[in-house]
């Protein structure tokens, strides 16, 4: 199972409800496990038996630069536009100005609201400055545009990301390349949005481009702060490039990371970084494809290029700045690079061969930048950029994101093969399942956006995984229908799946949550697992179980069953029917259980009919599972054909001209899962323990040992599905920690709607 993204082009077919339809037959009760004549919830845990170990790489961290996640938000830069070439058209793109548009060479479509003969993104002049956009004597090569100035006496401002945040008494970085023809005196001030200014600083300004840096520390704290450059002379300046960060980074970096965003990060306790995506590493056309070399050496330099979420990328987040930011947090890096293909969820383009190896080269001097020694042509270029000695912490390599299909296996096979062979060090990860085509593969990237109810069905979804079969990595999932605002019933949904993946470490072994991060003023995508704006920030349940999770890990696996109710996924009468078609030819599509939304809330169950075959697929968000296996029904199919659907409660029934095809019940939704482990170094029981029901539960614990008698347990819950966090109640849904009487049998009352981690001494 993975991302479809061609299922948008599905036929919808409309079904209304026929009252009186007949009793499904074949259709199993829920199981019910009784104790003592009642129902029964158990955990029966038995820490001396090793299951599996566990994977010490099993959370981590995926970053895409998705909701301006980069520049202004975990990139600490300051100002928008720095470089004055945000409203540059991508190349072979044409503009509608009208719908403010832009439309790809192969036809895709995206939002361009900064188009630069329609005004100057970030950019404002005040009190009788002229500014003026030039593509004539730029600083370099890179650098699309210049801006001329004529100040007069008035001056130019920069708003940041929602305005500048600046801090009473901390100090802040700011350079910029500019020349002029004779000396001038150019200042730079941080100031109020009215004018007020905090702090300055005064330049003599002449002669061709020449960096000029000072520190400002200011005066005031202000959210809505500007950044200014004024003069009081007539001659024109022209400024090549800006940048402000503040001193107080992460690490004290001077190109660096943004502290209160990198500490939300740490709280994870990742494994591993995946990085710089995503979508943005296909891009939507050639020039938009992700480019390791654009993203290192000076960031005036560097070579910026539109991103598929609809804006700007510096790329002064690089790929340096990637594995340096993995060198100080201790953990892996996982680099993802462009395999010779766009997006082929965006009217995909298929590189040429001459193009596929210049993104082939692309890749193997990405890997020598890290990892060659300081002599070598591409460790010198490391070295030169401030890190002499080889980066230690690449791990794995991605081919492609999200890729799938022949035009994906014979450049996986291209890339695979020649990279195994030069640098056979290093984990090779695809992004579908070319083993199935014969090819070799070391792990698999699977992606499931959808509902909470699919990752509660599915949390037994690798149980029945091929133990001698390639390893899989969860590498991005999130629930998303009916959570975009990271409410609770997506953590619970989203904990039960990781609970099943936690069971099989041993072929499951990598997860990262996506995507990572929301500037609240500039959404593309969510739910996202941190909010902020441009000066605090707040998180999701989702990031809260995650935390709880990673910081509870153990050893190893120990055996255990879990005794639960169920319930049914479909309860609703109203979508019981008899959907009845008349089809020509061999081929038929039927949808049922459709709630009528598209795209990424989509959730419909499809009866399909094609060249002899029939199975069910279940559209879900982003996801797609096989719900009945298929089968060949040849014989069966004439020049007309009469489908039958029927539905009642969670059963259905298909059949094509009086056979029944399929028939199946849904797989029922436990109210509680759990995995255990067991830490060694602790000589601690560590149960989590989800309810996914809105009802207090009591849970018999058996465990079959000697314990302590009591218990330490983190609990997250909320008073209903809906609860969240807000920027006004940052901490309305977080974990809390109680101690609870245990011993070797006792009963634990789990809330609804809750995650629990439970740690116990085993004597």
């Amino acid at each position: 199972m993975r991302i479809n993204y061609f299922i948008f082009l599905l036929l919808a077919i409309a079904w209304s409800k026929i009252e009186g339809v007949e009793e499904l037959s074949g259709c199993p009760a829920a199981p019910v496990f009784l104790y003592g004549g009642k129902k029964m919830y158990r955990i029966t845990v038995r820490p001396k038996i090793k299951k599996t170990d566990v994977s010490k790489d099993l959370y981590g961290l995926f970053f895409e630069d998705i909701n301006r996640a980069g520049d202004g938000g975990l990139y600490a830069e300051l100002l928008r536009n720095r470089a004055f070439d945000e409203g540059v058209l991508p190349e072979g793109c044409a503009y509608d100005k009208v719908n403010k548009l832009i439309t790809s060479p192969t036809g895709w479509v995206s939002s361009f609201d900064c188009y630069e003969k329609e005004g100057i993104a970030g950019w404002e002049a005040v009190d009788g400055a002229c500014m003026n956009l030039t593509d004539k004597n730029t600083l370099h090569k890179n650098r699309k545009r210049a801006l001329e100035v004529s100040f007069s006496g008035g001056s130019i401002r920069n708003a940041g990301f929602q305005g500048v945040f600046v801090e009473q008494g901390k100090s802040y970085r700011f350079f910029m390349f500019a020349k002029a023809d004779r000396e001038v005196e150019v200042t730079v001030a941080l100031t109020s949005k009215t004018g007020e200014i905090y702090t300055s600083f005064t330049f003599a300004v002449c002669g061709d481009y020449t960096k000029y840096e000072c520190e400002l520390e200011c005066a005031a704290t202000d959210v809505d702060a500007r950044l200014s450059l004024s003069s009081q002379a007539d001659e024109q300046i022209t400024f090549g490039f800006t940048s402000l960060f503040p001193k107080d980074t992460y690490q004290g970096r001077e190109n660096g990371l943004r502290n209160s965003l990198v500490e939300r990060l740490l709280q994870l306790h990742p494994a591993f970084l995946r990085f710089p995506g995503g979508c943005i590493v296909e891009g939507f056309s050639k020039e938009t494809a992700f480019r390791f070399k654009d993203t290192i050496g000076p960031v005036w330099e560097r070579k910026p290029h539109w991103l598929l979420w609809s804006y700007m990328t510096t790329n002064g987040l690089g790929y340096h700045e990637y594995l340096q930011f993995c060198e100080d947090a201790g953990i892996d890096a996982m680099y993802v690079f462009n395999c010779g293909m766009t997006c082929q969820g965006r009217n995909p383009d298929y590189f040429e061969d001459a193009l596929i190896e210049e993104f082939y080269e692309d890749a193997v001097q990405a890997i020598l930048y890290a990892t060659a020694p300081a002599n070598t042509e591409w460790g010198a270029k490391r070295a030169a950029n401030g890190h002499p000695e080889p980066f230690t912490v690449l791990k794995y390599l991605e081919i492609g994101n999200e890729n799938w299909g022949p035009e994906y296996q014979k450049r996986y096979r291209k890339f695979y093969e020649r990279l195994k062979q030069e640098f056979p060090q290093f984990v090779y990860i695809s992004t579908d399942h070319t083993e199935h085509a014969g090819l070799p593969t070391e792990m698999v990237d699977e992606h499931f956006y959808s509902d909470p109810v699919f990752f509660a069905v599915n949390e037994t979804m690798y149980d029945t995984l091929d133990r001698n079969g390639v390893d899989i990595y969860c590498g991005e999932y999130a629930a998303t229908i009916g959570c975009k605002e990271g409410i609770l019933h997506a953590a619970l949904g989203e904990a039960a799946f990781l609970c099943g993946i936690e069971r099989n470490q041993d072929k499951v072994k990598m997860t990262s949550y996506a995507p990572l991060f929301q500037n609240v003023a500039y959404k593309a995508w969510e739910p996202d697992m941190i909010l902020f704006n441009n000066h605090e920030d707040v998180v999701i349940p989702s990031y809260h179980m995650l935390s709880m999770f990673a910081s509870n890990r153990g050893d190893y696996v120990c055996e255990h069953t879990v005794e639960t109710e169920y319930q049914k996924q479909i309860t609703d009468h109203a979508r019981d029917a008899v959907i009845s078609e008349t089809v020509s030819g061999e081929n038929a599509r039927v949808k049922f259980w459709d709630n009528g939304l598209s795209g990424e809330d989509q959730n419909h169950y499809d009866w399909i009919l094609e060249n002899g075959k029939s199975k069910i697929l279940h559209y879900n968000g982003w996801s797609c599972e096989s719900i009945c296996p298929e089968i060949l029904c040849t014989g069966a199919i004439k020049r007309e054909n009469t489908v039958e659907i029927r539905t009642e409660a969670d059963c259905f029934a298909v059949s094509l001209n009086g056979e029944v095809l399929h028939q199946k019940e849904l797989a029922l939704i436990p109210d509680i899962t759990a995995v255990c482990t067991v830490d060694e170094s602790s000589g601690e029981l560590i149960t989590k323990v989800v309810n996914f029901s809105e009802k207090e539960i009591a849970v018999k614990m058996s465990i079959e040992a000697d314990m302590q008698e009591e218990a330490t347990v983190t609990i997250l819950t909320g008073d209903s599905y809906l609860a969240k966090n807000t920027f006004a109640e940052k901490e309305k849904v977080k974990p809390y920690l109680v101690r609870v009487a245990a011993a070797s049998e006792y009963e634990l009352a789990v809330k609804p709607r809750s995650v629990y981690v439970v740690r116990q001494k085993i004597k």
